[in-house]
C-alpha cells in the first residue's frame, strides 16, 4: 500500500527548488545584457521651440491730423510697394500749400524784375563808361573844362552805385524764392503724408481705421499707439530659434534645420540656417539664429509655433547605446562595463562624443568587437563574473 505524503511536503519541494535556483545564479554571477559597439550615423543636434514671423512688418501712423476721406484696404488684401492704403483730408494744409505757391509766384516775379534792374543799369554803366573814358581823354588835351570832366566822373559812379543796388536787390530775391521754394517743399511732403502708402509689397495685416475717422497718433486704453495699418511681408517667413550656450558653439550657416508645425501633422519643412547672432542673451544665455521658410502659397501664418531640430554635426562613428555608458558623479569621466572571454567583468575607461540621446560615439577606448554591458542599473565590480543573457 502506497504511503500518502504530508499536504506540507509539496510547498516545501517547490521553495527548496527556489531556493537551489537562487544559488545556483548566484554562483554564475548576476545576469547582464550585452551590446557591441557599432558603426552608423550619428547626429548632434538642438532641438528647439520657435515661432514663424514675417519676414518684414511694418505698422503704419498717421504723421498728419485730419479725417479718412478714403480708405482704400483691408485686412487680407495684397499691396503693392507704394500702393496707397486710405487718403486724410487735411484743409488747412492745403490752404497753407496754396498760399505758399502765391508767396513763392510773387517772389519769382520780383526777382525777375530785379534781374532786369540788373541788365538796365549794366547798360547804362556801359554808356556812361564809354562816356567817360572819352571825357578823361579830352581833359589830358585840355579840349574840354574840369567841371565837364567832374560832371561825367558822378554820372558814371552814380551808375556803378546803382548796378550794385540793382544786383544785391537781384540776390536777395533770389534768397527769399530759395527759402520760399524750401518753405513750399516742406508743406508738399506734409500732404504727401496725407496719403498713407505701402513701404513694401505684402498683405495688410491689420487695420483701426473706418472713413469719417479722426486720424491722429491714435492711443489705445492701455496708452500704447495704435498703428492705422499692419502690412506684413509673408511670402517668405523667418523663424528665430533660441539656441541654448552649449549648443552654439556648434551652430553654423548653412546646418541643416528641420521644421515641423502642430498645424500641419506629419509634414516636415527643410531649409538651412541662414543668419546667426553670434552673441548670447545675458538673461536667456541663448544665441539668436534664424532659418527662411519660402510661403508663396500662404499657407504658414505669422505666429505659428514650430519645434525646430538643427542638425550641426552628421558623421559615421563607433556608437554603443546610451544606457551602456556609466559616469562618474561629476559627469567628467565615463566608462562601460566590458564582458571578457572569461565571463568577467572590465571597466574600460571611454572618451565619448556627440550624444543624440539614443547612442553616443565612442572617440577612444573601444575598437567594435568588444560585449559592452547595457542597462545595468548597479554597479559591477572590476573582475566580477557575470552570465550574459542571450539576446
Amino acid at each position: 500500500m502506497q504511503r500518502k505524503l504530508p499536504a506540507f511536503f509539496y510547498p516545501a519541494v517547490v521553495l527548496i527548488a527556489a531556493a537551489l535556483a537562487d544559488i545556483v545564479r548566484a554562483a554564475e554571477g548576476p545576469a547582464v545584457k550585452t551590446v557591441s559597439p557599432q558603426k552608423t550615423t550619428i547626429r548632434r543636434t538642438s532641438s528647439q521651440p520657435a515661432t514663424a514671423r514675417a519676414w518684414h512688418e511694418a505698422e503704419l501712423f498717421a504723421k498728419v491730423a485730419g479725417y479718412a476721406s478714403k480708405v482704400t484696404a483691408d485686412i487680407g488684401d495684397v499691396v503693392k510697394a507704394g500702393q496707397s492704403l486710405m487718403q486724410i483730408d487735411v484743409p488747412e494744409i492745403t490752404k497753407t500749400y496754396e498760399k505758399q505757391q502765391a508767396e513763392l509766384s510773387l517772389l519769382e516775379h520780383k526777382r525777375e524784375q530785379f534781374q532786369a534792374s540788373v541788365g538796365a543799369a549794366r547798360a547804362e554803366l556801359g554808356a556812361i563808361r564809354s562816356e567817360y573814358d572819352r571825357v578823361q581823354a579830352l581833359i589830358k588835351t585840355k579840349a574840354v573844362t574840369k567841371r565837364i570832366g567832374d560832371e561825367t566822373k558822378s554820372r558814371y559812379e552814380s551808375a556803378k552805385a546803382r548796378l550794385v543796388v540793382a544786383e544785391a536787390e537781384v540776390k536777395s530775391a533770389a534768397s527769399s524764392v530759395m527759402v520760399g521754394r524750401k518753405t513750399l517743399e516742406g508743406t508738399e511732403v506734409m500732404l504727401q503724408y496725407a496719403s498713407l502708402k505701402a513701404p513694401f509689397a505684402g498683405v495688410v495685416t491689420q487695420r483701426s481705421v473706418d472713413p469719417g475717422d479722426l486720424v491722429r497718433n491714435k492711443v489705445s486704453s492701455d496708452g500704447t499707439r495704435e498703428p492705422l495699418f499692419t502690412v506684413s511681408k509673408i511670402d517668405v517667413l523667418r523663424v528665430t530659434i533660441p539656441i541654448p550656450e552649449r549648443d552654439a558653439v556648434w551652430v553654423k550657416k548653412g546646418d541643416i534645420a528641420e521644421m515641423s508645425f502642430p498645424a500641419l501633422p506629419g509634414e516636415t519643412l527643410k531649409n538651412v540656417v541662414a543668419r546667426r547672432s553670434g552673441r548670447l542673451d545675458p538673461k536667456t544665455r541663448t544665441m539668436a539664429v534664424e532659418v527662411d521658410i519660402p510661403n508663396a502659397n500662404g499657407r504658414l501664418i505669422p505666429g505659428m509655433y514650430c519645434k525646430v531640430e538643427i542638425i550641426m554635426q552628421e558623421k559615421m562613428a563607433l556608437v554603443v547605446p546610451s544606457e551602456a555608458v556609466r559616469f562618474d558623479l561629476t559627469g567628467s569621466e565615463s566608462i562601460v562595463y566590458v564582458v571578457k572571454d572569461d565571463k568577467s567583468i572590465l571597466h574600460v575607461p571611454v572618451k565619448i562624443g556627440i550624444d543624440d540621446g539614443h547612442n553616443i560615439e565612442i572617440l577612444s577606448g573601444l575598437n567594435g568587437g568588444e560585449q559592452v554591458v547595457m542597462g545595468m542599473l548597479g554597479r559591477l565590480k572590476d573582475g566580477q563574473e557575470v552570465s550574459v543573457l542571450s539576446n
